[in-house]
């Protein structure tokens, strides 16, 4: 899966700088749709993927850049939407970045409560030394502790936009 997935970034990558429609895009040259989302319609993928049976999607605001919102669960029946449906969340997710021997990583973490969310995206050098690896996922901690680790079982696509626009702590 990571091998493949380093070959069709980089097809989106081009595709993306075309300007044209990621879908299209991806069934133009043959590939599988993006990862299901929990994003409204009108509202773009900045990260999503398949955690066992659930899904973690970030929603951006369609209106607005700055804006972002986490939700985790089943597209039926969702079990933790941040911050709350009708609530501001500006300023309520930390953005950091950090390089790796071979890559780096992104992290974009929320607080509720004692609880910490945070959605990363890393690649760094494989076993070998020359392959990249790629790992996707969330990890939930309550006061420093890590309480869960769940990767993306499908890979995960990474953030799909830059999130130098996000409006942080």
């Amino acid at each position: 899966m990571r091998e493949s997935r380093k070959h069709w970034v980089s097809r989106l990558a081009i595709v993306a700088l075309c300007g044209v429609a990621p879908s299209l895009a991806l069934a133009a040259i043959g590939l599988p749709p993006l990862t299901q989302s929990l994003c409204a319609s009108n509202e773009p993928v900045v990260f999503a993927c398949h955690v066992g049976s659930k899904v973690v999607s970030l929603c951006r605001a369609a209106d607005d850049r700055g804006m972002l919102s986490y939700r985790f669960g089943k597209p039926e029946a969702l079990e933790l939407t941040y911050p709350e449906p009708g609530r501001q969340a500006r300023a309520a997710f930390t953005v950091k970045s950090a390089p790796l021997i071979g890559g780096g990583e992104t992290t974009v973490a929320f607080q509720r409560g004692a609880y910490t969310y945070t959605v990363y995206s890393r690649v760094g050098r494989g076993e070998d030394g020359a392959t990249p690896e790629f790992e996707d996922g969330v990890i939930v901690s309550r006061r420093g502790k890590v309480l869960s680790r769940m990767r993306c079982e499908d890979g995960g696509e990474g953030f799909r936009e830059p999130l130098n626009g996000v409006a942080v702590k």
